[in-house]
């Protein structure tokens, strides 16, 4: 008998699904970092808000009464039918979806060999027992999941099956990179996704996965150093296929930002003058964004390179770490970036995005200025004060021409700026790390950092560095951390 539960049918509407997700994330002390908006209301459900869901959902007991099966999946899903069309919703997912998409993400492929698919790799056949097939009923929870996600978005797995893709969408929607409306879209799926597939794992999974991005880049600038002896390690092929798609999606947002990187490296280089951002201020139509906009996100330009929040005494500003810079060098180089910004504005720089493709105005590269702008602190001293900025609504393929674009300035001043562009290109370090991610199950893959950790952990008990022995952040950040506002 089918689930009679509305929970995951209120993930078919766009709206409601934006409800669901809309909010901050709250940060978390044990690794993690963070919990998604969702994450932290399924928290304060009630236990009946648990039984009354299908038997196939994640956020069902681990426990439950009775068989999983195909057959049983289909008729949950008959709810999804079109009735007017009299479609079957089944046959248009495996065809347009599953065949193809799915197979791709778990690392299956199609072709003349039967048990190359998710149907034969994952649920039991005939007098196949658990021991045969572990994974029967997970596979069987993730279809149900992605079934309604289908529901809501005909183009969301083949979306979640991209890699490089420029114009993709990650998690952490802190910087979203198509439309606002699509990436607050996509963002809700993807934390759906997550919320889901992650509330029955112990916190070791959840604090992999959810850090899988931050270990592949330390990796990537290590990889001769700390890491070196595991790179060539591999482990058995175990991880269950809600674990695969989840790490799936956390390696394919790396191919992304390559993906962007690329993009980017000659948009980035357009000459600029000491004077480029008078010449725009005395330029009669400013159009979206005017030269207070280009100074403000000039100034924000530097608040993202210094990382951390900045407290001014005197002729200097000092951050917790005990960083310094002097007021000076600050409006040096505000001017630096203002004139660098100022520059491709005056030569009509364009990223054409999706978005702007299609003519939406809110994805042009003004419009992002004057959003970064409106929507963070209005002087320089306040911005510089800020505990984290907000580009939230802003293509992340403009906040991140802006902070290369400042970058370049400053490098290209120093003769700096071909190592930059060149650091940009593909890296044959990531393809030697995200081999190591793919070859590794999750368990090994925490064991791993655990014993590097370990490691420095020792290291510094043997050089009587005694308050770095507790929690040590290779990886994994213990302690609270303060996040980037999401509203």
């Amino acid at each position: 008998m089918a689930s009679e539960s509305q929970e995951k049918l209120l993930v078919t509407n766009k709206d409601e699904l934006r409800r669901r997700h809309k909010g901050n994330y709250e940060a978390v002390a044990n690794g993690e970092i963070y919990l998604l908006p969702y994450e932290v209301s399924l928290r304060s459900k009630s236990d009946s808000f648990f039984l009354s869901l299908s038997n196939y959902d994640f956020l069902k007991s681990t426990d439950i009464d009775g068989q999983l099966t195909l057959k049983g999946l289909k008729q949950e899903l008959r709810v999804l039918d079109d009735e007017k069309s009299n479609s079957d919703f089944w046959k248009n997912l495996n065809d347009s979806a599953l065949k193809t998409h799915l197979n791709t993400i778990l690392g299956l492929y199609r072709g003349n060999k039967k048990d190359k698919d998710w149907r034969r790799t994952y649920l039991k056949q005939t007098k196949e027992t658990d021991i045969d097939k572990p994974y029967h009923n997970d596979m069987l929870k993730c279809l149900y999941l992605l079934a309604h996600l289908h529901k809501a978005s005909p183009t969301f797995i083949r979306q979640l099956a991209l890699v490089n893709d420029a114009w993709s969408t990650d998690l952490r929607v802190y910087y979203p990179r198509k439309d606002f409306v699509f990436s607050e879209e996509y963002g809700g799926y993807l934390a759906e996704l997550y919320s889901n597939m992650l509330y029955h794992q112990p916190n070791e999974v959840r604090k992999v996965l959810k850090n899988l991005d931050r270990l592949i880049d330390k990796m990537v600038e290590l990889p001769e150093g700390i890491f070196r002896d595991i790179l060539d390690r591999r482990s058995a092929d175990n991880d269950s296929p809600s674990l695969k798609i989840l790490k799936y999606n956390q390696i394919s947002s790396i191919t992304h930002h390559q993906a962007l990187q690329r993009y980017l490296t000659d948009k980035i280089t357009g000459a600029f003058y000491d004077d480029s951002f008078d010449c725009l201020k005395n330029r009669d139509n400013h159009g979206l964004a005017n030269e207070r906009h280009y100074w403000l996100v000039a100034a924000q330009c530097l608040r993202l390179k210094l990382r951390n929040s900045m407290t001014k005494k005197g002729d200097y500003w000092y951050s917790d770490g005990n960083q310094s810079i002097s007021q000076q060098d600050v409006d040096y180089l505000i001017s630096l970036h203002a004139n660098a910004l100022a520059a491709d504005a005056l030569q009509d720089l364009k990223l054409e995005s999706p978005g702007s493709k299609s003519g939406k105005k809110d994805t042009s590269l003004p419009a992002a200025i004057r959003k970064m702008a409106e929507q963070n602190p209005q002087t320089v001293n306040e911005i510089l004060e800020a505990p984290a900025l907000d580009v939230a609504n802003i293509p992340e393929v403009y906040a991140k021409y802006m902070l290369y674009r400042t970058q370049y300035a400053e490098l290209y001043r120093e003769q700096r700026h071909l190592e930059f562009i060149k650091n940009m290109r593909p890296d044959p370090k990531v393809e030697k790390v995200l081999s190591y991610i793919k070859g590794n199950n999750l368990a090994q893959i925490h064991a791993d950092v655990n014993e590097i950790e370990q490691i420095i952990k020792g290291m510094n008990i043997s050089q009587g560095n005694m308050d770095n022995i507790e929690d040590v952040t290779i990886v994994f950040e213990y302690g609270m951390h303060e996040l980037p506002k999401r509203e």
